[in-house]
């Protein structure tokens, strides 16, 4: 029986050195690997409330699909009329065996100009608000590890659950917001809320993740707020009749063709 408990404690003290010994990138490493669908379809409403109180209300579709090597995104807007047909288009890429990423390719199109262009994928324009949200286009997508330092602050508790709490900081230091704070469950590596910081390392913008559910079998937030705490503005993206792993959506709805021709519906 000795034998046995201290056998056990063994393990018990190995298993706190194991958790001990993950480091910021570790953290976020997993975070990375969370397995996801290999579609998804949704609807969702946004809202974007204005420093003066008003909310504007937007209905949006959004589809993804993921091809191995590349993940294609479509993003369009339903309701209201001035801004119906809008939509934005996202190929994410995948890291390659040494870690690096190609960067996004995005296209938005504006059905009022009747025109589409192309949006970088890094610098000032990538940083701009995405259709006057407090979310830019960089949110809409997925942040290259190899492209921050990362270092384990501590833990926090995010809404009674426990996470990690990583600092983020971009090697480049050219961006708005050159450092974030992140809070990663402790037992799902799912994000549960943000911090970012400006250059002056101001908290500039707040992400929180909340109302999660599991979908066949995948976490999900079905609510996403961006606070500006500078401006006092926010924006809330309340996703709904989410389905995952679907085999009926197209190839072709992940085109600049598509979002022209209003397709995506």
């Amino acid at each position: 029986m000795k034998k046995l408990i201290s056998t056990f404690a063994g393990l018990l003290i190995a298993g706190t050195l194991f958790a001990q010994s993950l480091t910021g990138y570790d953290i976020m490493k997993k975070a990375d690997e969370v397995p996801s669908p290999k579609t998804s379809s949704s609807t969702a409403t946004l809202t974007i409330h204005s420093k003066k109180g008003s909310d504007r209300i937007r209905e949006v579709i959004m589809k993804s699909k993921d091809y191995g090597d590349v993940t294609k995104e479509v993003i369009v807007f339903t309701t209201p009329k001035d801004v119906a047909g809008t939509g934005y288009l996202m190929f994410e890429y995948a890291e390659d065996a040494k870690g690096n990423k190609k960067d996004s390719d995005n296209w938005l199109y504006m059905p009022a100009m009747k025109k589409t262009r192309r949006i970088a994928s890094s610098g000032s324009e990538s940083e701009g608000s995405f259709m006057g949200t407090d979310f830019t286009y960089q949110d809409m997508g997925d942040r290259s590890l190899n492209k921050y330092t990362y270092t384990l602050l501590g833990e926090a508790s995010v809404d009674g659950v426990m996470c990690y709490k990583v600092e983020c900081i971009s090697k480049a230091h050219t961006e708005k917001d050159p450092r974030y704070i992140t809070y990663i469950s402790k037992s799902d590596y799912i994000m549960r809320k943000c911090e970012f910081y400006d250059r002056q390392n101001q908290l500039h913008r707040v992400l929180t993740c909340s109302d999660f559910t599991t979908i066949s079998g995948y976490t999900t937030a079905r609510k996403m707020k961006m606070e500006n705490v500078q401006t006092g503005t926010w924006s809330l993206i309340e996703t709904k009749n989410i389905v995952y792993n679907a085999n009926d959506i197209d190839d072709s709805l992940f085109t600049v063709a598509a979002l022209e021709k209003g397709r995506i519906r």
